[in-house]
Formats: structure tokens, sequence, C-alpha cells
């Protein structure tokens, strides 16, 4: 059974505000953990990193195809493709089908 459901427009434009706000917790936080200086630096720089990209992983994963197409046509190019990265290669066909000639 899918678990994804497609959504009302309102929805699709929070699920974007929630994705572009995860976008700029994670460039603040990797800022300011690049700017501390402490023990094992980059052990806590890649650690943060990963945490970020799990948590808007799992966004992605939640949502339908459409609504993944309709968030990466609406991100800034290097957003979109940062975002595109974290995409289940399984997924890639559906949503590729929902995304404009211009973003595909």
């Amino acid at each position: 059974m899918n678990t994804e459901q497609e959504l009302h427009p309102d929805d699709v434009q929070q699920h974007l505000r929630e994705v572009q706000a995860l976008l700029a917790r994670q460039k603040v936080a990797e800022d300011l953990v690049h700017r501390q200086d402490m023990p094992r630096h980059e052990l806590v720089e890649n650690l943060v990193h990963k945490q970020h990209e799990a948590v808007l992983r799992n966004k992605l994963d939640a949502l339908h195809s459409a609504d993944v197409a309709y968030i990466l046509e609406a991100l800034p190019l290097e957003e979109r493709l940062y975002v595109w990265d974290l995409v289940k290669a399984e997924r890639d066909g559906d949503i590729l089908l929902e995304v404009s000639d211009a973003v595909r």
C-alpha cells in the first residue's frame, strides 16, 4: 500500500515552506559549527550535516511525487540540485514525469 498522499495546493505550499525552512536551518547550523573551534571539529561538522540531511530526506520520502516535483521547481538551482540528490533513486522516474521540461 502506498503511504504517499497527494495534497491540496495549500498543503503543498506548506511543505515547500517547511523544506525551505529546513534548508535555511541547515545552512545556519553548519555555518555556526564551521566557525567553532573545538576538538574533533570535522567529525562534529559531518554529524550535523548528516542529521540535517536525514531530516530533509525523511520529509521528502513522505511526500507524493507531484509534491516533490513542485518543491523542486520552486527552489533555486543550487538548492534544487541538493534536494534532488536526497530523493530516493526508485522515485526519480515518477518525479521527473511531474517536473517541467525547464527543470528536467
